[in-house]
């Protein structure tokens, strides 16, 4: 990250909350802004970040409007101009060269500045509690979606860990890896495993067939990219159950209840269902199913974001790894032309939720995989987040403002 991203002059501060100059020091000196010395010692400079937060309270009305928490983290830094790192990491340069199991220690900080010094291993699930997660599915339909399996899984493998209620840092983190282990080994097999890696096992669980050249990569950097993202509603509902000392396995199951909302991770499948009509009617009847969308009133699923400025960049490193992932086909010339159409006179650009689709969509993914490859990533950050919020202990009581019927 350059200086000339992170921090703002004083007029750029201005314009991007849309006050006078004036204003913003008005903002300073009520606590809302913090103001440091520019580099001649005499100007003002501002934190791109903390005026983006506060603009976007603006923008929603103020305080009455919307519940903003802020807590300090060493876990995740996300820049809206488009960077995101995992404990002073470039998240999109680990997402090329290192594997999930890593970034996921790293976010836990097993090893401080040791990515990919995991030992072989340790990311293997016990034999008793996976057969007890499987036999736990046997009511639901075959058709259940991965992402319901999943749940059912976490709340089975909670029943077969006696010793889940150590909250020592080192005992959170084994319990972990074998949760995310067992959760993936717990799904119903559809082909062989071709490694021994979490992402090697998922694609095992996901797809009718073995991976073709570039795919179980794709699937490793998305479950990299997705690992953490500061605090969405999905982390903050698991750090909410972490300072009331919930054990892991409930924290990881209040972020999958949250996660699963249409607005959060479920969203991926709106995605899913938009890329695969697009390869279905090829390039040239993209327009149309655009021109039919918006007619409906409806949004573009996949486009914008609530807090990037700028581009997402897990979006951008996912579709090129995508790109690159097996043979060329429908659904990249199709959506080749979905992003230029979304993205014409300077419209929103594709977020992570349309990498992820897209992948899902051309690697043949059975149907929901995109949510529970996106809720598996993220156990990853709960955890870690879980790790920074038990010494706390019970510090989240917002109070609020009842606007009802006078008391009688």
């Amino acid at each position: 990250m350059t200086k000339a991203s992170r921090w703002l002059t004083t007029r750029q501060a201005a314009d991007l909350l849309g006050v006078k100059p004036e204003t913003v020091y008005a903002y300073v000196s009520r606590g809302a802004l913090t103001r440091q010395r520019g580099e001649d010692r005499r100007s003002s400079r501002f934190d791109r970040i903390e005026v983006e937060r506060l603009a976007a309270r603006h923008r929603r009305g103020g305080r009455a409007g919307a519940l903003e928490v802020v807590i300090d983290t060493e876990l995740t830094m996300l820049d809206p101009v488009g960077a995101l790192y995992y404990r002073g990491h470039d998240a999109i340069e680990l997402a090329r060269t290192t594997h999930f199991e890593d970034v996921a220690e790293l976010l836990w900080d097993v090893a401080p500045a040791k990515v990919g010094r995991r030992r072989e291993g340790d990311w293997q699930a016990r034999a008793a509690a996976v057969r007890v997660a499987r036999q736990a599915q046997n009511a639901l339909p075959a058709s259940a979606r991965p992402i319901d399996r999943m749940r059912v899984i976490v709340a089975a493998l909670a029943a077969c860990d006696p010793l889940r209620d150590d909250r020592r840092p080192e005992a959170v983190v084994a319990a972990t890896r074998g949760l995310i282990a067992a959760t993936v080994d717990a799904l119903p097999e559809r082909t062989p495993a071709q490694g021994s890696s979490i992402a090697s096992r998922l694609w095992s669980r996901l797809s009718d067939r073995p991976a073709r050249r570039g795919e179980i990569r794709a699937l490793d950097a998305a479950l990299v990219l997705l690992a953490d993202h500061e605090l969405p509603a999905s982390t903050l509902a698991a750090r909410v159950a972490a300072s009331v000392w919930a054990d892991p396995y409930l924290v990881v199951l209040t972020g999958l209840a949250t996660g699963g909302g249409v607005l959060h991770a479920a969203s991926v499948t709106t995605v899913e269902t938009l890329v695969r009509e697009a390869a279905e009617g090829g390039p040239s009847g993209v327009a149309q199913l655009v021109g039919d969308r918006l007619r409906g009133g409806e949004r573009l699923p996949g486009f914008g974001h609530a807090v990037y400025t700028g581009r997402d960049p897990r979006a951008d490193a996912l579709l090129d790894l995508v790109r690159r992932a097996g043979p060329k086909g429908a659904v990249d010339a199709s959506v080749a032309e979905l992003l230029a159409l979304a993205g014409r006179y300077d419209g929103p650009a594709p977020n992570v939720d349309f990498g992820l689709g897209t992948y899902v969509v051309k690697a043949g993914l059975t149907p929901g995989s995109g949510e529970a490859i996106f809720l598996l990533a993220r156990v990853a950050g709960m955890i870690a987040h879980a790790l920074e919020e038990y010494p706390h202990r019970l510090r989240f009581r917002p109070r609020a403002l009842y606007t009802g019927p006078a008391p009688k």
